[in-house]
Protein backbone atom coordinates (compact mmCIF):
# COMPACT_ATOMS: atom_id res chain seq x y z
CA UNK A 1 0.00 0.00 0.00
CA UNK A 2 1.21 3.48 -0.86
CA UNK A 3 1.77 5.78 2.14
CA UNK A 4 -0.42 8.86 1.58
CA UNK A 5 1.71 11.75 2.80
CA UNK A 6 -0.91 14.42 2.03
CA UNK A 7 -3.24 12.87 4.60
CA UNK A 8 -1.00 14.19 7.37
CA UNK A 9 0.60 17.23 5.73
CA UNK A 10 -1.40 19.04 3.04
CA UNK A 11 1.39 21.61 2.65
CA UNK A 12 4.02 19.08 1.51
CA UNK A 13 5.31 20.24 -1.89
CA UNK A 14 7.99 17.61 -2.61
CA UNK A 15 8.94 14.14 -1.43
CA UNK A 16 11.21 11.14 -2.05
CA UNK A 17 9.87 7.71 -2.98
CA UNK A 18 10.60 4.40 -4.71
CA UNK A 19 8.79 2.86 -7.68
CA UNK A 20 7.07 -0.40 -6.69
CA UNK A 21 4.94 -1.11 -9.80
CA UNK A 22 4.69 0.18 -13.35
CA UNK A 23 2.51 0.00 -16.46
CA UNK A 24 2.64 1.44 -19.96
CA UNK A 25 1.79 4.95 -18.76
CA UNK A 26 1.84 4.82 -14.96
CA UNK A 27 3.84 4.19 -11.81
CA UNK A 28 2.90 3.17 -8.30
CA UNK A 29 5.13 4.55 -5.54
CA UNK A 30 5.74 3.35 -1.99
CA UNK A 31 4.80 6.84 -0.75
CA UNK A 32 3.29 9.92 -2.36
CA UNK A 33 2.18 13.46 -1.62
CA UNK A 34 0.07 13.61 -4.81
CA UNK A 35 -3.65 13.76 -4.07
CA UNK A 36 -5.57 11.13 -6.10
CA UNK A 37 -8.82 12.23 -7.72
CA UNK A 38 -11.82 11.57 -5.49
CA UNK A 39 -14.35 13.05 -3.09
CA UNK A 40 -15.25 15.71 -5.64
CA UNK A 41 -11.67 17.01 -5.77
CA UNK A 42 -9.44 16.90 -8.85
CA UNK A 43 -6.10 15.13 -8.59
CA UNK A 44 -2.79 16.89 -8.18
CA UNK A 45 -0.41 17.26 -11.08
CA UNK A 46 3.34 17.90 -11.08
CA UNK A 47 6.37 15.85 -12.04
CA UNK A 48 8.85 13.18 -10.97
CA UNK A 49 12.63 13.44 -11.25
CA UNK A 50 14.84 10.34 -11.56
CA UNK A 51 18.24 9.53 -13.09
CA UNK A 52 18.58 13.04 -14.48
CA UNK A 53 15.17 12.84 -16.19
CA UNK A 54 11.90 14.66 -15.61
CA UNK A 55 8.51 12.99 -16.10
CA UNK A 56 5.29 15.02 -15.94
CA UNK A 57 2.50 13.62 -13.74
CA UNK A 58 -0.71 14.33 -15.66
CA UNK A 59 -3.23 12.68 -13.34
CA UNK A 60 -3.37 10.58 -10.16
CA UNK A 61 -6.07 7.97 -9.54
CA UNK A 62 -7.02 5.62 -6.72
CA UNK A 63 -7.48 2.20 -8.31
CA UNK A 64 -6.69 -0.02 -5.35
CA UNK A 65 -3.17 1.39 -5.58
CA UNK A 66 -2.47 5.08 -6.14
CA UNK A 67 -1.71 5.25 -9.86
CA UNK A 68 0.37 8.17 -11.18
CA UNK A 69 -0.12 8.74 -14.92
CA UNK A 70 3.26 9.86 -16.27
CA UNK A 71 4.89 10.77 -19.59
CA UNK A 72 8.04 8.72 -18.91
CA UNK A 73 7.91 5.50 -16.88
CA UNK A 74 10.86 4.74 -14.58
CA UNK A 75 11.62 1.08 -13.83
CA UNK A 76 10.64 -0.73 -10.63
CA UNK A 77 13.08 0.05 -7.81
CA UNK A 78 14.00 3.49 -9.13
CA UNK A 79 14.30 6.27 -6.56
CA UNK A 80 12.30 9.33 -7.57
CA UNK A 81 11.64 12.79 -6.22
CA UNK A 82 8.12 14.10 -6.63
CA UNK A 83 7.14 17.75 -7.00
CA UNK A 84 3.55 18.96 -6.59
CA UNK A 85 2.15 21.75 -8.75
CA UNK A 86 1.72 23.92 -5.69
CA UNK A 87 -0.41 26.71 -7.18
CA UNK A 88 -3.06 24.19 -8.25
CA UNK A 89 -2.87 22.25 -4.97
CA UNK A 90 -3.19 25.34 -2.80
CA UNK A 91 -6.10 26.72 -4.83
CA UNK A 92 -8.00 23.46 -4.26
CA UNK A 93 -7.07 23.39 -0.57
CA UNK A 94 -8.65 26.82 -0.16
CA UNK A 95 -11.70 25.84 -2.21
CA UNK A 96 -12.26 22.58 -0.34
CA UNK A 97 -12.09 24.25 3.07
CA UNK A 98 -14.49 26.92 1.81
CA UNK A 99 -16.87 24.13 0.77
CA UNK A 100 -16.85 22.72 4.31
CA UNK A 101 -17.57 26.17 5.73
CA UNK A 102 -20.42 26.99 3.32
CA UNK A 103 -21.94 23.54 3.81
CA UNK A 104 -21.94 24.02 7.57
CA UNK A 105 -23.43 27.52 7.35
CA UNK A 106 -26.17 26.27 4.99
CA UNK A 107 -26.99 23.50 7.45
CA UNK A 108 -27.20 25.91 10.37
CA UNK A 109 -29.17 28.64 8.56
CA UNK A 110 -31.53 26.53 6.46
CA UNK A 111 -31.28 22.92 7.73
CA UNK A 112 -29.75 21.76 4.42
CA UNK A 113 -27.69 18.65 3.74
CA UNK A 114 -24.79 18.67 1.28
CA UNK A 115 -25.42 15.91 -1.29
CA UNK A 116 -22.57 16.61 -3.72
CA UNK A 117 -19.67 18.87 -4.49
CA UNK A 118 -16.98 19.44 -7.11
CA UNK A 119 -13.75 21.23 -6.20
CA UNK A 120 -11.80 23.20 -8.81
CA UNK A 121 -9.16 25.88 -8.50
CA UNK A 122 -11.09 28.78 -10.06
CA UNK A 123 -14.67 28.09 -8.99
CA UNK A 124 -16.44 25.20 -7.30
CA UNK A 125 -19.93 23.93 -6.64
CA UNK A 126 -22.04 22.44 -3.85
CA UNK A 127 -25.38 20.60 -4.18
CA UNK A 128 -27.89 21.02 -1.35
CA UNK A 129 -31.10 19.22 -0.34
CA UNK A 130 -33.87 20.13 0.32
CA UNK A 131 -33.01 23.56 -1.10
CA UNK A 132 -35.16 26.48 -2.29
CA UNK A 133 -32.77 29.44 -2.17
CA UNK A 134 -34.11 32.94 -2.69
CA UNK A 135 -31.69 35.73 -3.67
CA UNK A 136 -31.91 36.95 -0.09
CA UNK A 137 -31.01 33.47 1.17
CA UNK A 138 -27.89 33.40 -1.04
CA UNK A 139 -26.86 36.82 0.22
CA UNK A 140 -27.31 35.66 3.81
CA UNK A 141 -25.34 32.44 3.13
CA UNK A 142 -22.47 34.41 1.62
CA UNK A 143 -22.39 37.04 4.37
CA UNK A 144 -22.49 34.53 7.22
CA UNK A 145 -19.77 32.40 5.62
CA UNK A 146 -17.54 35.47 5.29
CA UNK A 147 -18.18 36.39 8.91
CA UNK A 148 -16.35 33.17 9.80
CA UNK A 149 -13.47 33.70 7.36
CA UNK A 150 -12.92 37.06 9.08
CA UNK A 151 -12.59 35.28 12.43
CA UNK A 152 -9.61 33.26 11.20
CA UNK A 153 -10.63 29.99 12.84
CA UNK A 154 -8.08 27.17 12.94
CA UNK A 155 -8.66 24.08 10.78
CA UNK A 156 -7.47 20.81 12.32
CA UNK A 157 -7.03 17.36 10.76
CA UNK A 158 -6.94 14.22 12.92
CA UNK A 159 -8.32 10.68 13.17
CA UNK A 160 -11.21 9.40 15.27
CA UNK A 161 -12.50 5.86 15.85
CA UNK A 162 -15.68 5.33 13.84
CA UNK A 163 -17.94 4.97 16.90
CA UNK A 164 -16.64 8.20 18.42
CA UNK A 165 -17.09 10.05 15.12
CA UNK A 166 -20.70 8.81 14.91
CA UNK A 167 -21.42 10.56 18.22
CA UNK A 168 -19.82 13.85 17.20
CA UNK A 169 -20.76 14.37 13.56
CA UNK A 170 -24.16 15.92 12.82
CA UNK A 171 -26.04 13.47 10.58
CA UNK A 172 -27.44 16.39 8.57
CA UNK A 173 -23.88 17.38 7.76
CA UNK A 174 -22.87 13.94 6.46
CA UNK A 175 -24.36 10.44 6.63
CA UNK A 176 -21.70 8.15 8.12
CA UNK A 177 -23.95 5.10 7.83
CA UNK A 178 -23.08 4.97 4.12
CA UNK A 179 -19.42 4.30 4.87
CA UNK A 180 -18.32 0.64 4.52
CA UNK A 181 -18.33 -1.22 7.84
CA UNK A 182 -14.67 -2.08 7.26
CA UNK A 183 -13.73 1.57 7.88
CA UNK A 184 -12.84 1.70 11.56
CA UNK A 185 -11.02 5.05 11.72
CA UNK A 186 -12.07 8.29 10.09
CA UNK A 187 -9.95 11.26 9.06
CA UNK A 188 -11.70 14.29 10.51
CA UNK A 189 -11.46 17.87 9.26
CA UNK A 190 -12.58 20.26 12.01
CA UNK A 191 -13.11 23.99 11.70
CA UNK A 192 -12.44 24.94 15.30
CA UNK A 193 -15.62 25.33 17.31
CA UNK A 194 -18.08 24.87 14.46
CA UNK A 195 -17.80 22.16 11.77
CA UNK A 196 -16.72 18.53 12.14
CA UNK A 197 -16.72 16.35 9.02
CA UNK A 198 -14.90 13.21 7.78
CA UNK A 199 -12.89 14.02 4.65
CA UNK A 200 -9.83 12.71 2.80
CA UNK A 201 -9.27 15.96 0.89
CA UNK A 202 -6.62 18.64 1.21
CA UNK A 203 -7.32 21.70 3.38
CA UNK A 204 -5.75 24.91 4.68
CA UNK A 205 -4.80 25.42 8.32
CA UNK A 206 -6.83 28.57 8.98
CA UNK A 207 -9.94 30.19 7.52
CA UNK A 208 -8.06 33.47 7.06
CA UNK A 209 -6.32 31.78 4.10
CA UNK A 210 -9.62 31.70 2.19
CA UNK A 211 -10.03 35.42 1.63
CA UNK A 212 -13.67 36.10 0.74
CA UNK A 213 -16.29 33.71 -0.61
CA UNK A 214 -18.50 34.98 -3.44
CA UNK A 215 -21.57 33.03 -4.55
CA UNK A 216 -21.95 33.33 -8.33
CA UNK A 217 -25.21 31.53 -9.09
CA UNK A 218 -27.76 28.91 -8.14
CA UNK A 219 -28.89 26.11 -10.45
CA UNK A 220 -31.93 23.86 -10.04
CA UNK A 221 -30.84 20.20 -10.16
CA UNK A 222 -34.16 18.43 -9.66
CA UNK A 223 -36.92 18.32 -7.08
CA UNK A 224 -35.83 20.10 -3.88
CA UNK A 225 -32.18 20.07 -5.00
CA UNK A 226 -30.18 23.16 -5.84
CA UNK A 227 -26.55 23.79 -6.74
CA UNK A 228 -24.57 26.89 -5.84
CA UNK A 229 -21.41 27.93 -7.64
CA UNK A 230 -18.83 29.99 -5.75
CA UNK A 231 -15.37 31.49 -6.07
CA UNK A 232 -12.77 32.95 -3.71
CA UNK A 233 -11.70 36.57 -4.05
Amino acid sequence: MTELLHMKDCYLKEFNANVIRTGDDFVVLDRTAFYPEGGGQESDTGYLEFNGQKSVVTKVEKKGDVVHRVEKVPSVGTEVKGYIDWDKRYARMRMHTAQHLVSWVAMKLFGLTTVGNQIHGDKSRIDFYPAHFSEEDLKKLEEESNNFTDKGLEVRIYELPREEALKKVDQKRCDLSRLPSSVKKLRIVEINGIDLCPCAGTHVKNLKELGKIRILEKINKGKNKQRIVYELI
